[in-house]
């Protein structure tokens, strides 16, 4: 049996196409690492909306509660789960559904802002840096949502805006 030479012109042909190939994989790795990137910087901007979602309605939950105290003077908490069943008046009183999870961390943990043994807000005890943040932030666990009266049906005016253009 006999094989019969390659022309020069088919050989010439198919390194062309392999050195084509191997340009077309080195561009889509680099666009699906420029992808990837924006993938995560989006999610993580995600999280950072969810945050103050999150903390903001802690805190009204915070000033409904003390809002609902049945003696003087009035107080905040002293744990969290207190916010889900207000057990103080004759009658069971929800100022939260349930406690979420820090989006940060991902944990069901949360920095707590104590005043005199009562829970007046809470952060999160993330020491990463934020995309946006109010003035003089530098970390997640600086960003604090905390209740005082106030902020009564008041936005804090230290959340930045939420909408995206």
């Amino acid at each position: 049996m006999s094989t019969m030479p390659v022309p020069r012109q088919a050989r010439s042909i198919a390194g062309f196409t392999y050195l084509m190939l191997l340009w077309w994989v080195a561009v889509s790795s680099v666009l699906l690492a420029a992808l990837g990137q924006s993938w995560a910087i989006e999610a993580r901007r995600q999280r950072e909306m969810e945050l103050v979602f999150r903390g903001e309605q802690i805190k009204a939950a915070l000033l409904s509660y003390q809002e609902a105290s049945p003696t003087l003077p009035k107080t905040f908490p002293t744990r969290l789960e207190d916010l889900i069943e207000d057990q103080r008046g004759p009658d069971i009183k929800r100022h939260l559904r349930h406690l979420w999870p820090d989006p940060i961390t991902g944990s069901t943990t949360w920095g707590l802002v104590r005043e005199g043994g009562f829970i007046r807000g809470v952060y999160s005890t993330s020491d990463r840096q934020p995309l946006r943040a109010p003035q003089g932030i530098s970390s997640y666990r600086e960003w604090r949502f905390e209740a005082d009266e106030s902020t009564v049906n008041k936005p804090s005016p230290d959340v930045p805006s939420i909408a995206t253009p």
